[in-house]
């Protein structure tokens, strides 16, 4: 039996979304939205954070869960750049608590974004598929390590490069950029995100390339992270008492969980930036084998030591409370 057991002081949640709730670009389980509602149904509150957009949330998660429950749900879409909430009815806000998106770039700076992002796409001879399953991508471009997902969230640019952030030499061979060895890996992302600070800083553009995920590689606005939604959210008493967390709750570090499956500081593990906006003995439980001598020290991370793992395991955890 896991040793890791469901808190009943828990009152609000931070979530990461990808291969934490749901698969990368699939819809939450069934069970999955079940046990949510549940805890929702039960008084807690649930903040998704994540480096995925807002539709895409709020068709595969948010959406399934009963429209007068949402009320107690926030969405930090693209790595913190947007804050978005429900109304009682269960239908998203007009308008985002905040967006970072909005206030730091031009009509004119966006465009020329986008552009540099093409000449990066023509500089490394990608190829460029629309998001999908990665089954799906799979069967379209094989192990190609110059195929890519391209998704376009608005306030993010991203690049899944899943065939080519852990290069064979038979795939290194196919690229005609010099490619280092970084943490024991070949990795294209290394290159790609080198071109890319350059063209940005050159451009005076306030984005700035960072590993996303597994394989991602997300062009995201300057100065922005998980912790910049969090902290938001946690010093806003207005927004806690709309999801029904009482800013009490920041008194009893036990009161806040985080899970996610990324905590690595070595491997671009954005869910610990998270555990960076509370009290230190917050209790984050990572989803995914991560050694613990790559997670920030002085906080309170735990890998789940249960069968399962990723968002099997966080299903695992849930249910292991009836």
């Amino acid at each position: 039996m896991p040793k890791i057991k469901w808190s009943s002081e828990v009152k609000l949640i931070l979530s990461d979304v990808d291969e934490t709730i749901a698969d990368l670009y699939l819809s939450a389980e069934p069970e999955m939205i079940a046990e949510l509602s549940e805890l929702l149904e039960e008084g807690l509150s649930l903040f998704l954070i994540t480096g995925h957009g807002l539709k895409g949330i709020q068709d595969r998660i948010t959406d399934k869960i009963p429209a007068k429950l949402r009320k107690r749900i926030l969405v930090s879409h693209c790595s913190g750049v947007e804050v978005w909430g429900f109304d009682i009815q269960g239908n998203l806000n007009q308008k985002p608590y905040y967006s970072l998106y909005e206030d730091k770039m031009s009509e004119q700076q966006r465009k020329l974004w986008r552009d540099l992002v093409n000449r990066i796409i023509r500089e490394f001879e990608l190829k460029t598929y629309p998001a999908s399953p990665i089954r799906t991508f799979k069967e379209k471009a094989g192990d190609d390590p110059l195929s890519i997902m391209l998704e376009d969230r608005g306030p993010q640019i991203t690049f899944e490069v899943i065939n080519g952030y852990d290069l064979s030499p038979d795939q290194i061979k196919k690229i005609k950029k010099v490619i280092p060895e970084t943490h024991g890996n070949y990795d294209l992302r290394m290159p790609i995100m080198e071109l890319a600070e350059k063209l940005f800083k050159e451009n005076n553009l306030p984005i700035t390339p960072r590993l996303g995920g597994t394989f991602a590689i997300d062009f995201a606005v300057e100065g922005v992270s998980k912790t910049t939604s969090v902290k938001y959210i946690l010093e806003n008493k207005e927004i806690l008492n709309h999801i029904g967390a009482n800013s009490d709750v920041l008194n009893n570090p036990s009161n806040i969980e985080i899970w996610g499956d990324k905590f690595s500081s070595i491997r671009g593990g954005t869910d610990r930036h998270m555990c960076e906006a509370v009290d230190p003995k917050v209790r984050a439980i990572d989803f995914r084998q991560e050694d613990p001598e790559e997670f920030l020290k002085g906080y309170n991370i735990v890998v789940w030591d249960g069968k399962k793992h990723l968002h099997e395991g966080l299903l695992e955890y849930l249910s292991s409370r009836h």
